[in-house]
């Protein structure tokens, strides 16, 4: 059970959201030579993100991410860079199909985590509003999932 209130569940959507948000770009940027599909899977969830930003900041007013709220909620988020380093993304594995299946492999990470937190928060926040959006959210969460997926079952094998 979450011991958070509902602007504090809110925050640690939008400094969850940015995270996945930044985590994407760099990804697009990194892939924007050697493979467009993976650019353009990319791109569009980072534009998911900032859609997901927008609704959580238009909720009761909250500010956009404040980077203090990622100290705060440690314990909330999920790591995406510290995911990236152990995997070797952007080290060993910086361009090519294992570099796609990796950071698609930390995008995976991301997105379930999001889900997991925003089911957990809608049992947890009172307002009909906010449990609609949480809701939705986790909704939209799981079609970004099942795209990675398939974008990941159609790359050639890993290489043994």
């Amino acid at each position: 059970m979450l011991d958070l209130n509902e602007i504090e569940i809110l925050q640690v959507a939008l400094a969850h959201e940015e995270r996945a948000r930044a985590f994407y770009v760099r990804m697009a940027d990194r892939h924007g030579h050697d493979d467009s599909t993976a650019r353009d899977l990319f791109l569009f969830l980072s534009r998911e993100e900032e859609g997901h930003i927008r609704r959580l900041t238009s909720r009761y007013g909250i500010p956009e991410f404040e980077k203090k709220w990622e100290e705060k909620y440690l314990p909330h988020l999920i790591d995406l860079d510290r995911l990236a380093w152990e995997e070797g993304v952007g080290t060993q594995f910086t361009t090519g199909p294992e570099a796609v299946r990796r950071g698609l492999g930390i995008a995976r990470k991301a997105e379930s985590h999001a889900i997991a937190f925003y089911a957990e928060a809608g049992k947890v926040v009172e307002d009909p509003s906010t449990k609609t959006l949480l809701a939705e959210l986790e909704g939209e969460e799981r079609n970004h999932l099942a795209k990675i997926e398939g974008y990941l079952a159609d790359l050639p094998p890993a290489p043994r």
